[in-house]
C-alpha cells in the first residue's frame, strides 16, 4: 500500500522545516490528506480513498497572540555602531574627546578634607560628655529651677537639652522606649524612665485610660539598639474593644515572647531590622542580642536581662507570619490552615507560568517559537548546609512544612523509607570520587546537605525546590525534590541542567514510575531535555561534554546552568548558623533566607535583564557575521549534507554527533590510558597482587584530578588575557574559577598527603621561604606538585608506581594536544584562505577576527603541550622522552602554491566554487613573479603521524565541518538568547500586572473578619497592589530605552568600577 501526502489546492507545495521537526504549510487553510490505493484482485483496477484529512495550520508568531505586550520590543533600537568599549562612533557628546573630568577633593578624596578637621570633631564629641555649657539648675522645657538634690536628666532621642524629672515623665508618657541619662554632678550616668516613675498605658498609645489596670506591671522590651525594662498598665475600658492582653501588646507594636502572662516583648521595628540584618548580613540571633546588650551596658556594670532564647522564638514566628502576609494567606477565605504546598513561595517573575504571564493561545504558536515558553531549571546538592543531631533536642517541626521552598517533611520521609540503600553515583567526573568520599561521612548528622532546584536563567529557587540529603547525592532524594519543584507545570518543554545529568538521565523514566503518583511527570505531554552546566561540563569526558552540552541544546539560548551554584554561594554563610539548630529552626531559617534571595533576584530583574540583553545583542551580531563568513565558503550541497547531520542528531542523540570530530585511533589518548589504568587497578585488586590500597580514591583518579587542576590554571590565565565586554563580568568569572580551583585543590591536598608525603614537606619548605610580606599566590600560580614537579629527594617517598602512571597519563595528554593542534591548524588554514579572498574592510575585519580566535586557541593548546612535555621529561629524563619539543615554527601547515595546486583545488571542494577560483587566481599571480617562490620547509613533525595535510583531505573536511557546526550552534544560541530575554521582559511585566490585579481582588474579597481587621486587610492589599504597579512602571520605563542608551549606562557603571579599582 502506497501513501502520499499532497495538497489539492497547491500540489507540490514546499514545506518549511523548523527545529522541532514539525512541518507547517507556508499558506494557511491548505487541506492535506493521505491517499490510500487498494488494487483489485485482478490488479487491473484500483480504489482510491482519502484518509487523515486535515487543514494545515498557518505559522503563528507570538506577536500575533492576544497579548497587551505582544508588539512591545524592549531596547527597541540596535547598538547603532556604538563601540562597547565606551567610545561612540559619532564622537563625544559632552566636552572635547579625551577631556578629563574635573576633580573635587570633597568627593574624590574626602579623607584629605577631613583630616585637618579631626580635632574639631573630637572636641565636639567630648563636649557632649558634659553639660555643654548649659545650666544644671534649670529645666530647658519648663524654665523652672530644679529642686535641691534633683538631678537634671537628658534624653538621647529627644535632644541635647536638660530637663527636670516632671518634664521627662510628662514628655515620655507616649515614648517609653527612649534612653535617658542622669547628671550626678560630674558626668552623665544611664538611667531608665521606669526608675523616674514613668508608666506606659497600653490600649491608648500612652494616653490616659479611664479604667486602667489597678497595678502597673514590668516588661522587658527589646527595642533596637537597647533593652528596656519598663512599667506599663493594661487597658480595661471600651476603647480597646475588650481586647485581651496579647492583642493590646500586638496593637501597640510589641510582639510578646509567650502567650501566657508575657514578660518579654520585642518591637515590630526591631524584628524588621533584625530580619534584614539576618538575611543581608547573616547576623545571627546570638550576635544581635550581644550587640543590643553591649549597647545597653558596654562595661557590664549592671544586670542586663538575657533574652537570647526569647528573641530567637519571637523572630522565628515573626518572619513566618510575614511570609504568610506576603503570600496573601490572611486574605484567603481558607485561612492559614488551608495553605497549599508551595503557596508561600515567591515565584520567579520571568519564568513561564500558565494563566499568569503567558499570553492567551501560547500553545498554538508555530514550533520554531515554542522555545520562548520553555522552563529551564538547574539542580545540584550543597554539602555545606549540613545539620547535626542533638541528644537533648525537642520535637520542633518547621512552621508550615511544605508551604514554601522546603519539601513537605512527612511525605518526603515516607518516600525515602523505601530507599534503604542505593549504589554510589557513577560519573565521568574526575573529582567525583573525592566528592563522594566527603559526602559519605554522615556520623552524627541529621542530614549531610541540601539538594536544590532553581530556575537556571534567573537563579530563583523553585517552590518546594529544597530538601535535606541524608547520605550523599542519592537519586531518590534528587528525583523527589525535582519533581516536587515542577509539580503542576504546564510547559511543553522542560530543560534540566545537572552536573551528573549524563548518568542521572539514563534510568530517570524508570525511576519516575516508582515515585508517588501525584509527583509523576507526564512524559507524553512534556518534552524533557537534559544537559550539563557549562563550567561543570569541563570535568566530564570530552564525548560526554559534546553529547550533553547546553551549547548544542536547541531552545535554551546561552543559559550556563550554573545558577544553582550562585544560589549556594549566597546560602553557604548560613551553614554556621544552622549547623546546630533543631530541624524546625533550621528549616525556617533557610526558608526566610531563600525568600529574601528570591525577592532580591526578582527586584534586580529591572537591571539584570537589560544588561544581559545588551551583551546578547552585541554577541548575536558578532556570531551571525562570523557564521556568515564561514558559511559562505561552502557549497550548497555540502551545507545541506552537514545540516542534515545536525537535524538527525537533534532527533536522535545516538546518531553521528555533528559537533565532535570523526573517530580517530584512541589507543594513546588520555581517555584510553585512564581506562587502562583503572582496569589494571581492578585486576590487581581482584587478584590480590597489588599493593594495599592507601586511600578510597584510586591512584589514577588522584593523578587525573591533579592534571585537571593544571588545566584549570591554564583556563584562568586564558580568561585573564581575554578582552571582555564589561570588566565586571570578567572579574566575576575569574573569581568563580579561582574559588572553584581552591575548592578542588583542598580536596586534592587531602589525598596527596597519602600518596605523596614528600609533597607536604615541599609545601612547608615553600611556605617557610616565601616572603611573608607578599600576598599568597593566586590560583593560577599555585604549585600543585605532582611527582613530575617534586625534587628528586622528595620524589623517592611517593607511592610505588605513581611516577610511572603519571608518565603514562602525560603521554595521553600529549597525544590529545597534538590531535587538537592538528584540527585547529586545519581550521585556521581554511579560514586564512578565505580571508585572502575577502572583499572590503568589513569583510576582511570579520575574517581576521575569526582567524585570531583560532590562533588564540592554538596558543593555549601549545602551552598545555609544553607544560605536559616538561613534566614528562622530569619524570623519565630527556633521553627517554618520546615526544618532541614544540617550537613556534612547528605550528604551521606548509603548502607551496606552485607544487600543490591540485591539493589546493581538492581543499577547495570543501568550500564554494568562488573560493576555488580565488585560490587559482592567487596561485597564478604568484607563479608569474620573477622566479620568486616560497622557501621550502620540512613538514612539521606534528603531521608525520597519520599523514600530512596535503594527503588527508577527509581530516580537513571533518575539521571544517565541526567548526561550521559549532559556529552555527553559537549563532543559533545567541539568536535564541536575544529572543528569550525580550520574552522574559514581557513576562515580567505580565506577571506584575497579574499580581497587582491579584492583590486588588484580595482587597474586596476574602475571609470574614472584624471590621477593624478588614480595614487592615484592605489597606495591606491596596499597598501591595500599588507597589507592584509602581515596580512595573519603573521596569517598563527603563526598558523602553534604546539599546545604545542602555549600553552607555552599563559602560558608565563599569568605568566607575574601573576608576575605583585604579584609585586603590
Amino acid at each position: 500500500m502506497d501513501t502520499l501526502n499532497v495538497s489539492p489546492a497547491r500540489p507540490g507545495r514546499r514545506f518549511d522545516r523548523v527545529n522541532s521537526f514539525v512541518e507547517f504549510e507556508s499558506h494557511a487553510n491548505d487541506t492535506t490528506y493521505d491517499t490510500e490505493f487498494t488494487p483489485s484482485k485482478d490488479g487491473r483496477r484500483g480504489h482510491r480513498v482519502s484518509v487523515n484529512v486535515q487543514t494545515k495550520r498557518r505559522k503563528l508568531h507570538p506577536s500575533e497572540l492576544e497579548d497587551a505586550f505582544g508588539d512591545w520590543v524592549p531596547l527597541h533600537e540596535g547598538l547603532n555602531g556604538l563601540d562597547l568599549d565606551g567610545e561612540s562612533g559619532e564622537g563625544e557628546e559632552d566636552g572635547a574627546a579625551g577631556e578629563k573630568r574635573k576633580r573635587y577633593d570633597s568627593s574624590d578624596d574626602p579623607m584629605k578634607v577631613w583630616r585637618p578637621l579631626s580635632g574639631l570633631f573630637l572636641d565636639e564629641l567630648l563636649r557632649r560628655e558634659g553639660l555643654g555649657g548649659k545650666s544644671a539648675a534649670e529645666c530647658s522645657c519648663c524654665s523652672s529651677a530644679l529642686d535641691e538634690g534633683e538631678a537634671p536628666v537628658r534624653c538621647d532621642e529627644c535632644g541635647d537639652f536638660v530637663q527636670c524629672r516632671a518634664c521627662v515623665v510628662s514628655r515620655h508618657e507616649l515614648m517609653p522606649l527612649h534612653s535617658v541619662e542622669r547628671w550626678n554632678g560630674r558626668f552623665w550616668v544611664k538611667s531608665s524612665l521606669a526608675s523616674l516613675g514613668c508608666v506606659y498605658q497600653l490600649g491608648h498609645g500612652g494616653f490616659r485610660c479611664p479604667r486602667p489596670a489597678s497595678h502597673p506591671r514590668e516588661m522587658v522590651v527589646l527595642h533596637f539598639p537597647n533593652i528596656f525594662t519598663i512599667k506599663y498598665r493594661y487597658c480595661g475600658c471600651d476603647v480597646s474593644d475588650h481586647a485581651n492582653n496579647l492583642q493590646q501588646l500586638l496593637r501597640n507594636g510589641w510582639y510578646p515572647a509567650t502567650t501566657v502572662d508575657p514578660a518579654t516583648c520585642a518591637t515590630i521595628a526591631t524584628l524588621k531590622i533584625f530580619r534584614l540584618l539576618n538575611v543581608v548580613g547573616n547576623l545571627t540571633v546570638h550576635d544581635f542580642i550581644k550587640t543590643v546588650e553591649r549597647s545597653s551596658d558596654a562595661a557590664g556594670l549592671h544586670s542586663v536581662p538575657d533574652r537570647y532564647k526569647s528573641f530567637g522564638l519571637i523572630s522565628r514566628q515573626f518572619v513566618f507570619l510575614q511570609r504568610l502576609m506576603r503570600a496573601g494567606r490572611g486574605h484567603d477565605e481558607r485561612g492559614v490552615e488551608g495553605t497549599k504546598a508551595g503557596e508561600c513561595a515567591l515565584l520567579c517573575w520571568a519564568c513561564p507560568h500558565a494563566g499568569i504571564n503567558l499570553p492567551e493561545g501560547w500553545r498554538e504558536v508555530s514550533p520554531e517559537f515554542q522555545f520562548l515558553f520553555i522552563l529551564i531549571v538547574a539542580m545540584d546538592a550543597n554539602f555545606r548546609l549540613r545539620n547535626r543531631l542533638r541528644h537533648n533536642e525537642k520535637d520542633d517541626p518547621p512552621l508550615g512544612s511544605g508551604w514554601g521552598y522546603m519539601v513537605e517533611e512527612k511525605k518526603y520521609r515516607e518516600h525515602l523509607r523505601g530507599y534503604v540503600g542505593e549504589e554510589d553515583i557513577s560519573t565521568c567526573v574526575a573529582f567525583q570520587a573525592l566528592l563522594q568520599k566527603d559526602t559519605r561521612v554522615t556520623t552524627g548528622l541529621r542530614c549531610s546537605g541540601v539538594g536544590g532546584v532553581v530556575c537556571a536563567r534567573h537563579e530563583v529557587v523553585r517552590p518546594q525546590g529544597l530538601g535535606d540529603l541524608q547520605k550523599g547525592e542519592r537519586y531518590a532524594n534528587m528525583d523527589y525534590i525535582l519533581l516536587s519543584s515542577v509539580l503542576g507545570i504546564t510547559a511543553m518543554y522542560l530543560a534540566i541542567s545537572y552536573d551528573i545529568a549524563c548518568q542521572w538521565r539514563i534510568k530517570f523514566p524508570l525511576r519516575l514510575k516508582e515515585m508517588p503518583e501525584k509527583l509523576r511527570l507526564d512524559l507524553a505531554s512534556i518534552t524533557v531535555l537534559f544537559a550539563l552546566p557549562v563550567w561543570h561540563a569541563a570535568a566530564h569526558e570530552r564525548t560526554c561534554q559534546v553529547q550533553n552540552s547546553l551549547s548544542y541544546t536547541v531552545g535554551v539560548g546561552r543559559t550556563d546552568g550554573e545558577g544553582v551554584e550562585r544560589v549556594w554561594s549566597r546560602l553557604n554563610p548560613l551553614a554556621w548558623a544552622t549547623r546546630e539548630k533543631g530541624r524546625g529552626g533550621r528549616a525556617d531559617a533557610i526558608e526566610d533566607e531563600v525568600d529574601f534571595l528570591n525577592f532580591e533576584k526578582n527586584i534586580n530583574l529591572g537591571m539584570t535583564l537589560p544588561r544581559k540583553l545588551v551583551v546578547a545583542i552585541d554577541e548575536r551580531d558578532r556570531q551571525v557575521a562570523g557564521f556568515q563568513q564561514v558559511d559562505e565558503t561552502l557549497e550548497e550541497e555540502t551545507r545541506e549534507e552537514w545540516q542534515s547531520v545536525i537535524d538527525c542528531w537533534q532527533r536522535d542523540r545516538t546518531s553521528k554527533n555533528p559537533y565532535a570530530p570523526a573517530e580517530e585511533s584512541k589507543e594513546y589518548s588520555a581517555a584510553a590510558i585512564r581506562v587502562q589504568l583503572t582496569q589494571e587497578e581492578l585486576d590487581e585488586a581482584s587478584a590480590g597482587a597489588g599493593e594495599e590500597r592507601l586511600h578510597a580514591t584510586s591512584m589514577s583518579t588522584f593523578l587525573v584530578a591533579g592534571l585537571q587542576l593544571e588545566t584549570d590554571q591554564l583556563r584562568i590565565r586564558r580568561e585573564l588575557k581575554g578582552r571582555p565586554l564589561l570588566v565586571g563580568d570578567q572579574s566575576e568569572r575569574v573569581a568563580q574559577l579561582r574559588r572553584s580551583f581552591f575548592v578542588k585543590l583542598a580536596r586534592f591536598r587531602k589525598v596527596q598527603g597519602v600518596y605523596m608525603p614528600g609533597a607536604g614537606e615541599q609545601l612547608l619548605e615553600d611556605e617557610e621561604t616565601r616572603n611573608p610580606d607578599l600576598p599568597p599566590p593566586l590560583a593560577e600560580d599555585v604549585r600543585i606538585y605532582l611527582p613530575s614537579e617534586l625534587p628528586a629527594r622528595r620524589r623517592e617517598v611517593c607511592a610505588e608506581k605513581l611516577r610511572e602512571r603519571e608518565a603514562r597519563l602525560r603521554r595521553g595528554v600529549l597525544a590529545d594536544s597534538v590531535a587538537k593542534l592538528r584540527r585547529s591548524l586545519l581550521a585556521k588554514h581554511h579560514l586564512v584562505d578565505w580571508r585572502e579572498g575577502a572583499v572590503g574592510q568589513r569583510g576582511t575585519t570579520r575574517a581576521a577576527t575569526l582567524v585570531k580566535r583560532v590562533e588564540e586557541r592554538i596558543e593555549w593548546i601549545a602551552k598545555g603541550y609544553k607544560r605536559s612535555r616538561d613534566a614528562l621529561v622530569g619524570l623519565v629524563g630527556l633521553g627517554e622522552c618520546d615526544w618532541r619539543e614544540l617550537r613556534a615554527d612547528d605550528l604551521r601547515i606548509e603548502e607551496e602554491l606552485e607544487d600543490d595546486t591540485a591539493a589546493r583545488r581538492r581543499l577547495g571542494n570543501v568550500g564554494s566554487q568562488t573560493r576555488e577560483r580565488r585560490i587559482s587566481k592567487a596561485a597564478g599571480k604568484r607563479s608569474k613573479e620573477k622566479g620568486k617562490t616560497k622557501k621550502k620547509h620540512k613538514m612539521s613533525w606534528i603531521w608525520t603521524s597519520g599523514g600530512g595535510p596535503g594527503g588527508d583531505e577527509e581530516e580537513l573536511r571533518d575539521a571544517v565541518r565541526v567548526e561550521w557546526s559549532k559556529a552555527k550552534a553559537r549563532r543559533d544560541r545567541w539568536v535564541e538568547e536575544v529572543q528569550l530575554l525580550r520574552e522574559e521582559m514581557r513576562r515580567v511585566l505580565r506577571f506584575l500586572a497579574w499580581r497587582a490585579g491579584w492583590w486588588e481582588e484580595r482587597a474586596v474579597s476574602g475571609r470574614e473578619v472584624r471590621e477593624d481587621v478588614r480595614e487592615g486587610v484592605q489597606a495591606y492589599a491596596a499597598r501591595q497592589a500599588a507597589m507592584t504597579r509602581q515596580i512595573a512602571r519603573r521596569f517598563r520605563s527603563a526598558w523602553d530605552t534604546s539599546a545604545s542608551q542602555a549600553v552607555r549606562a552599563a559602560i558608565a557603571e563599569d568605568r566607575e568600577i574601573v576608576e575605583m579599582i585604579e584609585a586603590e
